[in-house]
């Protein structure tokens, strides 16, 4: 059997499959690599073991596209505990930005973006990445992303600026206040979680004027900061990500204002992946 596992910060799936069948699809806890600890990874994969009750001995291969897997101290602490919960397996660890290079773009040139909980992008030669954007992480960057947007939203309902149905929709959806929020914001340590959760929410609210403008804001940042980088594009631009995909239109929009084209925009990069 082999395996193939695309894990973003959020949320990971899994597929174990052969040449004739699929034997599970599976989704679980997400992981990135920059800022999981070792005993975190490893319940992960336990819970993927465990609940697809996979028999270690008879995996001969995992394929595995995560964030923060780019920077290769990072990619090789998920290879580590890989090979010590597969011993038999032939273990390949690749950039989340791989999947989405693999998965859309195929053979093709392009540029690839990754707006989901975090945010990435590169230039992709229909082989290999040979650009890539710096990443910030969420403090100081991941602009279009997920975290991104709740923070912008967050900043809109402290400052009392957003309209009464919405922040009064939103203190009911998170049994949350303005106190609350503080406190999860710098008391507690997961702030990037809660931001992140955010922009489900928003999805409800996405005819409001207010909500569009700050997502299509976020969207700008992220074109703002690719163009200040990459410079002119002669390629079109592949996206995936669940940000990417739920608010595709604005998203295809605020492209065709910076005379960009998108090609083409997935939610999740595993499936593709298999063909």
């Amino acid at each position: 059997m082999n395996i193939i596992i695309e894990s973003g910060a959020t949320k990971s799936r899994s597929i174990g499959y052969n040449d004739c069948s699929t034997f599970f699809n599976y989704k679980t806890t997400g992981i990135n690599a920059t800022y999981a600890t070792k005993e975190a990874i490893i319940a992960v994969f336990q819970d993927i073991i465990t609940k697809n009750n996979i028999v270690v001995a008879e995996v001969e291969h995992i394929r595995y596209y995560g964030a923060g897997c780019f920077n290769p101290t990072s990619a090789e602490k998920i290879k580590e505990v890989l090979n010590s919960l597969f011993p038999y397996a032939t273990i390949e660890v690749y950039s989340d930005l791989y999947a989405a290079c693999h998965a859309l773009c195929k053979n093709e040139k392009g540029f690839v973006g990754i707006l989901g909980t975090g945010a990435a992008s590169c230039f992709y030669d229909g082989k290999q990445i040979i650009d890539k954007a710096p990443s910030l992480g969420w403090l100081l960057g991941d602009e279009g992303s997920g975290v991104y947007i709740g923070k912008m939203f967050v900043k809109e309902y402290l400052t009392n600026k957003l309209e009464t149905d919405i922040a009064q929709d939103f203190e009911k959806t998170f049994a949350i206040s303005k106190q609350k929020v503080l406190e999860k914001i710098y008391q507690e340590s997961y702030s990037r979680t809660f931001f992140a959760s955010i922009p489900v929410f928003l999805q409800k609210h996405i005819k409001n004027t207010q909500i569009k403008t700050i997502i299509e804001h976020s969207f700008q940042e992220f074109f703002t900061q690719q163009i200040d980088y990459y410079g002119k594009f002669s390629y079109s631009w592949f996206f995936c990500g669940s940000i990417a995909w739920y608010f595709q239109d604005i998203l295809i929009a605020t492209a065709g204002r910076n005379n960009l084209k998108i090609e083409r925009i997935i939610q999740e990069c595993v499936s593709d992946l298999l063909l």
